[in-house]
């Protein structure tokens, strides 16, 4: 159950202060304020920082990301969880059969009304890789035949630009007001190690209160740098995706000429469903995808190149507002998706 304990105290952010929302403002108002471009740039700077080394998980670099996300739900006036320390949940991990790692799942909710019950989730992995000390291949270490000295797999699209949305989402929905389900914002580490954190988490859990699962993946660059609209991976194994574009099909958002903002995964053939945090929730029968506007076989992706300034922050701006809008009736208890059969996932 949700802790029962008073609000935390909403407290000023020098570094990532919002504009101040008026509780009378309409969800597009508020949408167009809290994903303001600034404002994401500003997460997305101090998450992919050089200071951070990558973000390793169970690095000293990584805690000070997990603090610093606990920090951020603590200032959105999200609560953290009873029978948990804070927001942090701790989970053990070997890497290579030997090496024992600590890991740190962040958590945070908001607890609803009518339907508290029931849970939507909100998700991304905010670990990378670390060094070069850590992590090696070609493609970080030469650019065609020009040696690169850089050391540090700052991750600016991996994961920190769904990191950044996790959060900016946070903030966005305890500001509507308006969720009649419970929600909860999850930031997972360890998924750079095979999805370890989101693993653990649902080894924990009771899946038949999840109602549906939004993880969030590299969306700080289109498909060839193009500004593509974003994909949903494993659509086809639920009705998410059809509930998320109805909602838009009247939105000015959805400018592209397409009948849905939100694609069929074009990269089947990567299975890209089964890469990230949503399959371990998918594998107990959740509706649970990833939202993805990136070509996994981007330059960028586990290179050292993957700094700051490749990311598009006015679409990442844009595909924030669409996820937000486009799950009200998640959050509002109208829109249930369908489950997922776990064994066409395990036959695939």
């Amino acid at each position: 159950m949700l802790s029962t304990k008073s609000a935390l105290t909403i407290v000023v952010n020098l570094l990532f202060s919002m504009i101040s929302i008026t509780a009378k403002s309409q969800p597009e108002n508020i949408a167009d304020s809290i994903f303001h471009e600034d404002s994401i740039k500003r997460i997305v700077s101090f998450l992919s920082h050089d200071s951070l080394k990558g973000r390793l998980t169970g690095s000293p670099e990584n805690l000070v990301v997990a603090n610093f996300i606990a920090s951020q739900f603590k200032q959105a006036g999200v609560l953290p969880i009873s029978g948990m320390q804070d927001y942090f949940s701790e989970f053990i991990f070997f890497a290579k059969s030997t090496k024992k790692i600590k890991g740190v799942n962040i958590i945070g909710a908001i607890p609803g009304m009518s339907k508290k019950e029931e849970l939507i989730i909100f998700c991304a992995h905010y670990d990378h890789i670390g060094t070069t000390n850590t992590y090696s291949s070609q493609k970080a270490l030469t650019a065609g035949n020009k040696e690169i000295t850089d050391t540090i797999y700052n991750g600016a699209n991996d994961n920190a630009t769904g990191t950044t949305a996790m959060l900016l989402l946070s903030r966005y929905f305890s500001n509507v007001k308006n969720n009649e389900r419970t929600i909860l914002f999850i930031a997972f580490s360890g998924e750079e190690f095979g999805l370890t954190g989101s693993h653990a988490f649902n080894s924990l859990i009771n899946s038949s209160a999840i109602k549906a699962v939004i993880n969030i993946e590299m969306i700080g660059r289109g498909i060839n740098n193009k500004k593509d609209n974003p994909f949903i991976t494993g659509i086809e194994y639920s009705d998410l995706g059809y509930l998320l574009n109805r909602k838009l099909k009247n939105k000015v958002l959805n400018s592209s000429g397409r009948k849905m903002f939100f694609r069929k995964d074009p990269y089947i053939n990567e299975n890209l469903f089964s890469r990230s945090d949503n399959y371990p929730f998918a594998l107990k029968g959740i509706p649970a995808h990833t939202i993805m506007a990136t070509n996994p076989k981007d330059p960028f992706y586990h290179s050292v190149k993957d700094e700051i300034e490749t990311i598009d922050f006015k679409n990442m701006s844009l595909v924030l507002k669409a996820i937000a809008l486009s799950c009200n009736g998640l959050i509002n208890g109208t829109d249930t998706p369908q489950r997922i059969n776990p064994s066409k996932l395990i036959n695939n």
